[in-house]
């Protein structure tokens, strides 16, 4: 059985090609204590062991199959490449030049100290860097020294084995290397730093901030009582009833259809109504005399941040108020121009 299976591999290399990518997308999925292999180790691997069984795959499908991978790799990395140069070219391409001199002295001092030969030296190269791309070109530097066949073929052939050795470690030991020893090089308490630089960029540092669940400045939907206060008021006479705090009518759900609120608009009993407001007094006061809602229509409301201020008029004043144009950033209508940080507060609700 197990004869036939190897015999019908090496007849038909596609099935072997396959099931290699059966096989490792399959184990690649598996983690050990959050380590993994990943897909396309697990893949390697999967290749490598398939591969004593002696399959051989012509020169033009693994060509093709190379040259399909380059596309891949430069379509998807080309534009980070352009936009990182254009931003910090001079830096990345010192640190570009100081990598690939380690990266090929080191695997070069091993090879002559172990005395391995060429096909070797070529497969700690490429899987060390997780260069798979320097395969390629290997194989054709190989092919062009005019060595005898059976001397290339052999040294081809040892590539993919050291390869498959390194490539683990480059991709794991990269980590280890990262997260242990890198840190301790440089003096830095990494879980420090990094709950640091969360703080700083977005972190949960600032109340309301953009790593924040809690924000100040809220926009919720409650339904007119019948014989409540604001029943037969228009929206700014109804928002002065809040004392000492600045809430806002913002739109109206009535009969069924929504309604932009204006200053003039008057309430009735049942309509819906969206308040934007500071989040403590829609939970205290407002929620206190009035009935939340769930109407995710009516809070779907727009909010970039708005190029001009609003909302300058006094939270006690019954006088008629300018409403800003739409669409607005409802928490600059509370805070006014004063608290630009806030802005973004609310944009991030």
């Amino acid at each position: 059985m197990i004869a036939w299976f190897f015999t019908t591999l090496r007849t038909y290399p596609e099935i072997a090609i396959f099931l290699t990518l059966a096989l490792g997308y399959y184990f690649g999925k598996f983690t050990f204590k959050g380590i993994g292999l990943g897909a396309v180790t697990a893949t390697l691997l999967a290749g490598v062991l398939i591969g004593q069984i002696g399959i051989t795959i012509s020169q033009p499908l693994k060509a093709t199959v190379f040259l399909m991978f380059l596309f891949a790799v430069g379509y998807a990395v080309g534009p980070q490449f352009v936009r990182g140069v254009a931003k910090d070219g001079l830096p990345q391409a010192i640190f570009a030049a100081v990598q690939c001199v380690f990266s090929l002295v080191v695997p070069v001092a091993i090879v002559k100290f172990a005395g391995y030969d060429l096909g070797y030296a070529a497969g700690f190269y490429s899987g060390s860097q997780t260069l798979s791309a320097a395969m390629g070109l290997s194989t054709d530097a190989i092919n062009r020294l005019g060595m005898a066949a059976d001397q290339a073929k052999a040294l081809i052939d040892s590539m993919p084995v050291a390869y498959a050795v390194t490539y683990m470690f480059g991709t794991v030991g990269s980590a280890i290397v990262i997260a242990v020893l890198g840190p301790a090089l440089l003096g830095i308490d990494l879980p420090a730093a990094c709950k640091e630089y969360e703080e700083k960029y977005g972190g949960t540092k600032e109340m309301g901030g953009a790593g924040s669940a809690w924000h100040r400045w809220e926009l919720r939907a409650f339904r007119v009582k019948p014989g409540g206060k604001a029943v037969g008021l228009r929206a700014v006479e109804a928002e002065a009833l809040v004392p000492d705090a600045r809430v806002f009518v913002e739109r109206i759900r009535r009969n069924g259809k929504i309604e932009e609120a204006t200053a003039d608009t008057v309430l009735r009993e049942g309509d819906v109504v969206a308040i934007v407001g500071a989040r403590d007094v829609l939970v205290k006061v407002i929620g206190a005399e009035a009935q939340e809602v769930e109407d995710p229509e009516l809070l779907n409301v727009y909010c970039p941040t708005p190029r001009s201020s609003v909302a300058t008029s006094s939270p006690s004043s019954a006088a008629p108020r300018t409403p800003p144009p739409r669409p607005s950033c409802w928490a600059s209508r509370i805070v006014g121009p004063t608290l630009p940080t806030l802005r973004s507060s609310a944009h991030g609700s």
